[in-house]
């Protein structure tokens, strides 16, 4: 069954693919990131979600895809720099 959200969102076509396709390409090349990378795979689900509930315009699309690239760039070093902090401590608690 359909839930009553659902009728409403926007079905995609190829041009509607190409389009955001063309700005995830944009977002991989800007972030250094592969495109098959789980990171860009869900910057691609959030700009799917976007457009199809009527975000369509490309600069603004453009925009919240950088910022969850950001995102992700952030909670990563983040995770590096303390998997380096804790191992910092270990050695000198040695």
């Amino acid at each position: 069954m359909i839930d009553s959200q659902s009728i409403h969102l926007k079905a995609l076509d190829s041009a509607d693919l190409q389009r955001l396709q063309t700005i995830l390409n944009v977002i991989c090349r800007e972030a250094d990131m592969p495109l098959r990378s789980p990171d860009m795979q869900e910057v691609a689900a959030l700009l799917i979600r976007l457009y199809r509930h009527g975000l369509t315009d490309e600069d603004k699309l453009l925009s919240v895809g950088r910022l969850a690239s950001a995102k992700k760039g952030l909670s990563r070093t983040a995770a590096i720099t303390a998997g380096r902090r804790s191992k910092r401590r270990s050695v000198i608690s040695i």
